[in-house]
């Protein structure tokens, strides 16, 4: 964080509001967001997705599953972790992806158009340059 400290989450945890809920509450409760989000999986090398020395802003993160389905009923499952940062000149979002275990056939990276959806799960700045950009899209 841009305050020195250091946070993991946790997910699923009974009896608490989403993490990234709780985490964005605390961000605008300190005046603090990440400098980087980063990736630590038992048995997987440790993945950056995005650093930036003074904050990110305009950021989100998505846990997600998908099945891979074959016609006689095999199947496999994959995790996957995204994390979304709004561009500097805010005319795109970019994606990073993480996919365990690993395939041939996701994209780990790519750009995306803005819509309401996606730019209503990112996480700001107080007093965000970019949210003031965005605003139309968050106001709908």
């Amino acid at each position: 964080m841009t305050d020195g400290t250091i946070i993991y989450s946790d997910y699923e945890r009974p009896g608490y509001e989403r993490f990234w809920k709780r985490f964005e509450k605390h961000c605008n409760k300190t005046c603090t967001v990440p400098k980087s989000i980063k990736l630590h999986m038992f048995g997987c090398p440790s993945v950056e997705f995005f650093n930036e020395p003074n904050g990110l802003d305009g950021f989100s993160v998505v846990r997600g599953v998908a099945r891979e389905q074959s016609m006689n009923g095999d199947f496999k499952d994959y995790q996957s972790l995204t994390v979304s940062l709004l561009g500097k000149n805010c005319d795109h979002i970019d994606v990073r992806k993480f996919v365990w275990p690993l395939n041939e056939f996701e994209e780990l990276s790519g750009k995306r158009v803005l819509t309401k959806a996606n730019i209503q799960q990112l996480i700001f700045k107080n007093e965000s340059e970019k949210r003031q950009k965005v605003q139309e899209y968050i106001d709908g």
